[in-house]
């Protein structure tokens, strides 16, 4: 006896849909005219998980995120950007595509404000996408580690260290369960590859069991955190 499966297939006509790479339902959601120094700015009614955008050889000056119910949640600089940029990304990057994590699934409702310069004359298209119901957005931020003075950080869902430079910069990592191990910076950079496809010099505790990393660089060197946001901490 033969048992007929059908399948449907539903075919978009939109061709701004599914258009990120690596990401389903990928929707644009607005398209900034560019120029140099041009500021724009657009709302939501929800945080979706992924926020994508292709500036081309010209990266945005800025970017933030802010919502009505908690505040700012990411005031990226250029720097910044670069730094958590395809955070987590499995598969091939087109080439200037920034992909960026906003929360851990779509939260609604909230009202969202997003907003940036550009840099260069070109519109540049904004697409939004999630993959499920979130719970918590995330919230960034920045830090400086002082040149030969260990900094110890916790509570992170990521820490990105892209100028860690020398062979004498290193992370000495605790473990919840009490384990603890010296990474030196290009044991960082080759286990980043375990999470995403471009490496880089990544802490990823994504999975909640790193209880400290305490960074040791030669020079002073920026830090960029990416940590889960609850309100009142």
């Amino acid at each position: 006896m033969f048992v007929l499966c059908l399948t449907t297939v539903q075919i978009f006509a939109s061709p701004e849909l599914f258009a990120l790479n690596g990401v389903t339902g990928a929707l644009l959601i607005f398209t900034a005219p560019g120029g140099v120094g041009t500021a724009f700015s657009f709302n939501m009614t929800y945080l979706p998980e992924f926020l994508t955008y292709n500036p081309g050889a010209n990266p945005l000056t800025s970017l933030r995120v802010e919502t009505q119910e908690d505040g700012v949640l990411h005031d990226w600089n250029a720097a910044g950007i670069a730094a958590q940029n395809n955070f987590m990304k499995i598969g091939t990057v087109t080439a200037n595509d920034v992909n960026l994590r906003l929360s851990d699934g779509e939260l609604r409702p909230k009202n969202v404000t997003i907003s940036g310069v550009t840099a260069a004359a070109g519109a540049v298209p904004f697409y939004v996408a999630s993959d499920n119901v979130g719970t918590v957005p995330f919230k960034s931020s920045n830090a400086a580690i002082l040149a030969l003075n260990p900094t110890r950080f916790e509570k992170f869902t990521a820490l990105f260290i892209p100028a860690m430079a020398t062979a004498t910069d290193y992370a000495e990592i605790e473990y919840y369960d009490g384990h603890k191990q010296r990474w030196e910076m290009e044991d960082i950079r080759r286990r980043s590859s375990d999470f995403q496809q471009v490496e880089g010099i990544i802490i990823n505790n994504v999975n909640g069991y790193i209880k400290a990393a305490t960074i040791r660089c030669a020079a002073l060197t920026p830090a960029y955190i990416l940590s889960v946001f609850v309100k009142g901490q």
